[in-house]
Order: C-alpha cells, then structure tokens, then sequence
C-alpha cells in the first residue's frame, strides 16, 4: 500500500478519531489542489441504483474516475465531506468508504440533511485531493 503523503495531526486531547479519517492534515507546501464536485449516485444511463451500499460503492467509483483523469488515486485524498439523507447509513457508507480509501485518513465533515438535489440520492460526498510533490 502507498503511503499516505500528508501529516495527521490527531490532538490525544481530543481522543482518538471515531473512523478512518484525521482531526487535522499538513499538505505540504507548492502542490496543486483539486477540489471535486459533489459527487452522487448517478448512473451514466441517468439511473441511481436501489440501497445505500450500492449508492455510496458508485459515488466512490465515480470519485475514483475524476482522480485517475487528474492523474491521483485515492491516497491523494486529504478531504471528504460527506451529506446524508439519513444518519442511520452512516456505518454502510462507513464501511464502502474504507475499502477505497484504504491507509489513507483524510480531515472529515459529516451532514445529514433532509435532501439532496435528487431525492432518490441517499448521499453525497465532496473532496479535495492534492498532487504528489
């Protein structure tokens, strides 16, 4: 596995991060930023897939797109904000959102509200990912 390029800062004082994600993060100086739309379960047919398992794996697939086509990988993530409709999917997209960040810990903000621009979308996540120096 690559090794994650930026500094996690986890304050003890604040006790350990509840998931896979830091209180904090240095992104070094001089690297170039990419900032991701909000990315959403739309299939390329103009369909959204049944169940948040299957929402969240092609909102993640679709992040996975955009960074290949910027020349990154999900390692290069340093920040993901997450909206839900409903906070009880937290742990399903939890657990999808593991598998593709792996070693990775970016600085992370959950929503939950009460709809998104389509309200056959149960999440929606925004992040910013930096180039290698």
């Amino acid at each position: 596995m690559t090794e994650y390029p930026f500094q996690c800062i986890n304050p003890p004082e604040l006790g350990k991060p509840l998931g896979p994600y830091s209180q904090a993060l240095i992104v070094p100086g001089g690297r170039q930023l990419l900032q991701l739309s909000g990315q959403t379960p739309l299939r390329e047919d103009g369909s959204v897939p049944e169940g948040m398992e299957a929402q969240a794996d092609l909102v993640w697939k679709r992040i996975g797109i955009v960074l290949r086509e910027a020349g990154l990988d999900y390692i290069n993530i340093f920040r993901v904000v997450t909206y839900l409709v409903n906070a009880q999917d937290a742990p399903v997209h939890a657990k999808v959102r593991a598998r593709y960040l792996g070693n990775a810990r970016p600085a992370s903000t959950g929503i939950v509200v009460s709809q998104l621009f389509n309200p056959a979308y149960r999440l929606e996540v925004d992040v910013m990912a930096a180039w290698p120096a």
